[in-house]
């Protein structure tokens, strides 16, 4: 029997007091398993005063463990020798502290806990999100939010009671959505940047940061940039001229909410725009939120706000759907077109790629049609390849062979299945 360390499994020779901080990191995250009696390489070589072993460890989480973790103990007879296993449940209550520390795996390593992940769990733990925090600044300007709830609801003046309705405030107190939605959002890793290229990022046009205002004017300050750089296009047709857009404008809009919205404001970076002639690349900052998969997230399914105030305004304002689908959204605008937007998830960001409708990459030289391509169309087929960029079969195989011994481009699969990505 073959075992193997991973996230989820840890070995243990013997009984050492670092035990208890895997036992915190599984609690804290998915769960897992550690067996004692097994050597870091998988080799059994067994345990002995197991129930000693047990006692020790069951005392020692009932008093220096905050909350207590729940874990279930197993005899094993493997290899003819006898091994403890001890399941650990992923708790309903993380962060879990042994003496006052919090742990985390990093693939089979155990490490405390950076604040940021800190601080997130802490917020779980007491159903509370980011943007509910309670600031000290007493003195906040809301004329821009003023102004959007006076064109949406016919609002006379903002006041405290507004506020408070809103959630902005209570008990006297401004919260972080209140901060994020003022005239004086001082929040320092709320801001976007926003760069425009041409083809490459070595073709620099335009670079742009909204920082220290309302959310509420970024996101109409994107939507004036998005028709400056990326106008609908007259194209003559019989019997009369018709407007062509470039990247459906439901797309984009639908896109920026879901960063301006959803993202973590707990990660000390910006939203990041990359804005070229083929697409459009939106970075928001953390990934998904707790119990959201890919698949529910590409399907537009329940969302769960990560900033549950932010949410609520935007909604009362007429501006996002209270129901989440947003994503579902991006896609549709899409479907009229051959072409369709990505989405790149991972656990520090959500990247959604937006192409330009028909663009012409058989104009550009071979390579670079590629990459510009793969850029636009991550994890595309080689016959997908092909079509668009117009390249016999033999060369393009060539010259993707090329672009990977370059690092330039890699291949994921096989056979049929063979995709390519930068």
């Amino acid at each position: 029997m073959n075992f193997v360390e991973s996230k989820t499994m840890e070995f243990k020779q013997s009984f050492t007091t670092n035990i208890y901080k895997t036992i915190s990191a599984f609690s804290n995250l998915e769960g897992g398993t550690v067996l004692l009696g097994v050597r870091d390489d998988g080799e059994i070589v067994g345990l002995e005063e197991i129930k000693k072993i047990k006692l020790n460890i069951e005392n020692t989480i009932n008093d220096v463990f905050n909350p207590r973790p729940i874990i279930e103990f197993k005899n094993l007879i493997l290899n003819d020798k006898e091994v403890l296993e001890i399941k650990v449940e992923k708790g309903k209550f993380p962060p879990y502290f042994y003496k006052n520390v919090s742990y985390m795996r990093t693939d089979t390593s155990t490490v405390p806990m950076d604040m940021k992940t800190l601080a997130k769990y802490m917020l779980t733990s007491e159903n509370v999100s980011f943007d509910e925090l309670d600031i000290k600044n007493t003195a906040l300007n809301f004329d821009y939010l003023e102004k959007g709830l006076k064109e949406a609801l016919g609002l006379e003046k903002l006041n405290d009671s507004v506020l408070i309705t809103l959630g902005l405030k209570k008990d006297g107190l401004f919260n972080r959505a209140a901060m994020l939605l003022s005239d004086d959002n001082s929040i320092s890793n709320a801001y976007i940047d926003i760069a425009k290229f041409k083809i490459s990022t070595d073709q620099f046009v335009d670079r742009i940061k909204f920082e220290k205002n309302s959310l509420l004017k970024y996101y109409d300050d994107l939507l004036e940039l998005f028709n400056k750089y990326y106008p609908k296009l007259s194209i003559v047709s019989v019997p009369k001229r018709i407007e062509k857009e470039q990247i459906p404008y439901g797309a984009f809009k639908e896109a920026i909410l879901n960063a301006i919205i959803h993202r973590d404001y707990l990660i000390d970076r910006g939203i990041q725009i990359s804005m070229y002639d083929y697409m459009i690349e939106i970075n928001s900052p953390g990934g998904l939120p707790e119990g959201i998969s890919k698949e529910v997230f590409l399907s537009g399914g329940t969302s769960i706000p990560r900033n549950k105030v932010l949410a609520s305004v935007f909604f009362r304002l007429g501006i996002i759907d209270q129901f989440g689908t947003g994503i579902k959204r991006i896609i549709n605008n899409y479907h009229h077109t051959d072409e369709k937007p990505s989405f790149v998830i991972n656990d520090n960001q959500i990247k959604i790629i937006l192409p330009v409708i028909g663009y012409e990459y058989h104009k550009l030289n071979t390579e670079e049609a590629i990459v510009t391509y793969l850029k636009a169309h991550p994890y595309s087929k080689r016959t997908e390849i092909e079509s668009r960029i117009n390249v016999e079969k033999t060369t393009l195989l060539r010259r993707l062979n090329e672009l990977i011994d370059k690092g330039l481009i890699h291949k994921t699969g096989a056979s049929l299945n063979t995709t390519y990505y930068i």
